[in-house]
């Protein structure tokens, strides 16, 4: 369960791998309901687009916990301690589950002043508003796959991700043909069908990871049903600021929405076809984050901070050369991408550029997200928590300048994103490297000497 960090790329390569295949499949949901429901209009596709930007940053912000279970876990492996291992991921999954349930209950009662506040006249919010009622409720067997998913690559197994998220495109993808679009039954449900076929396959992909989950008894997740309350507490204050950084990361998008949404439909359905293509690139920061955090945060738990240190500084090197690279691909490929994920050229002519330009922040983004790995593996959440609020404000900002002051249309948003990640950047560059090279600390120990202690 020791992640071996002496070759860098192998461990980046077996770690970050199949999470950036995880993250693409995961995309393929979005993308699989943005080109059925394109078939039903602009107007379903914009509402589509006002939903899904809601419930990304619900499920996004839900993996604080998974990440808060990863930063605890991989000191407790590094330790030589797996039955500290099994308790931190069993405690630390009783928040997340209560929170998805209770934003399921709530999305019953917010869903429709939500839509209607985002997309005004446009003629597809209440569809939209079931969509996103059945999507939050699904938030619920998401919360427990992603910490299964957590635990498992914490422990250096992170072929758990594309194995769910291929069983769950596999139920998803047939089932939105018929329930979305009636193929078979010519009963068509449009966006009520796209929203109950997501549920079912989620509900499916939960089933299997708790399967594996039980069949895996090394992890010792499932030694017994019991909570440790003040485990669960730990990890609980551990994922709030995390959860609040992974929002802010998403709230500018929904913002954007709101922001175009005066200039019609067609602005809003462009929107989703851009944000589609630039969420599948996120699997390589995002990927690359999260195998670093992994193997210093084992580090840290072992007190080899000389180890941590080198894995991390040719770690960082890979991650802003492979975004360097990934991000040209894509700008050179921006128009067929954003044809082929919506199925509509017209859309890609409008998309097509500004997607080119927002590829600009792709090794900026990696670059950033490989500085804040260790310092949220060695626990400093609060540095992320602001380190996500000011770069949100600042997109904010200027997306807001560049669509009502300036009038650059999407071209304002890869403009915007450049701006906040090398805001952020330059945040965790200081608090990293300043005032001694390397800030990654021992803090670590007295946290894992906390909770080891026998209950």
């Amino acid at each position: 369960m020791i992640v071996q960090h002496e070759d860098v790329r192998r461990a980046l390569w077996r770690l970050g791998a199949p999470n950036a295949l995880a993250l693409i499949a995961d995309q393929f949901l979005g993308i699989a309901d943005t080109i059925v429901i394109g078939a039903l209009g602009t107007a379903a596709l914009a509402g589509i687009s006002a939903a899904t930007s809601v419930f990304v940053i619900l499920a996004i912000g839900l993996w604080a916990f998974p990440n808060a279970a990863r930063i605890l876990g991989a000191q407790a492996l590094g330790a030589g301690d797996p039955p500290l291992f099994g308790r931190i991921v069993r405690s630390s999954a009783l928040a997340p589950i209560a929170i998805s349930a209770g934003i399921a209950a709530l999305s019953f009662v917010a869903a429709g002043p939500l839509m209607r506040a985002m997309l005004g006249g446009i003629p597809s919010r209440d569809e939209a508003a079931g969509y996103l009622i059945l999507r939050c409720v699904s938030l619920v067997p998401i919360a427990i796959s992603s910490h299964a998913i957590a635990a498992f690559g914490t422990a250096g197994d992170t072929r758990l991700a594309p194995r769910t998220l291929f069983a769950i495109n596999l139920v998803h993808i047939p089932l939105l043909l018929v329930l979305a679009l009636g193929i078979g039954t010519h009963h068509p449900f449009g966006l009520f069908g796209a929203g109950t076929s997501s549920l079912l396959s989620e509900c499916g992909g939960a089933a299997y990871c708790a399967w594996m989950t039980r069949s895996r008894r090394e992890y010792r997740i499932l030694d017994t049903w019991t909570i440790d309350i003040a485990l669960a507490r730990t990890a609980f204050a551990l994922a709030v600021p995390e959860f609040v950084m992974l929002v802010m990361l998403l709230v500018p998008d929904a913002v954007t929405v709101a922001f175009l949404a005066p200039f019609g439909a067609t602005a809003v359905a462009a929107f989703r076809a851009f944000t589609l293509v630039t969420d599948l690139t996120w699997a390589v920061p995002g990927s690359f984050g999260d195998a670093i955090g992994i193997v210093v945060g084992q580090r840290l738990g072992a007190g080899d901070l000389p180890g941590a240190r080198r894995f991390f500084d040719e770690a960082l090197s890979l991650a802003v050369r492979t975004g360097t690279l990934v991000g040209i691909v894509i700008a050179i490929l921006a128009w067929p991408l954003t044809a082929l994920v919506t199925l509509s050229p017209a859309l890609a002519d409008i998309a097509a550029l500004p997607l080119a330009l927002h590829m600009c922040t792709l090794p900026v983004k990696s670059y950033a997200a490989a500085l804040l790995a260790p310092i949220r593996a060695e626990g400093d959440t609060r540095f992320s928590m602001w380190n996500g609020i000011i770069g949100a404000g600042v997109a904010v900002a200027l997306i807001a300048f560049f669509t009502h002051v300036v009038p650059l249309g999407l071209y304002a948003i890869g403009l915007s994103w450049i701006v906040s990640w090398s805001a952020r950047s330059l945040l965790s560059w200081k608090r990293l490297y300043r005032p001694s090279r390397s800030r990654i600390s021992s803090w670590s120990a007295p946290l894992l000497a906390r909770i080891s202690r026998p209950k």
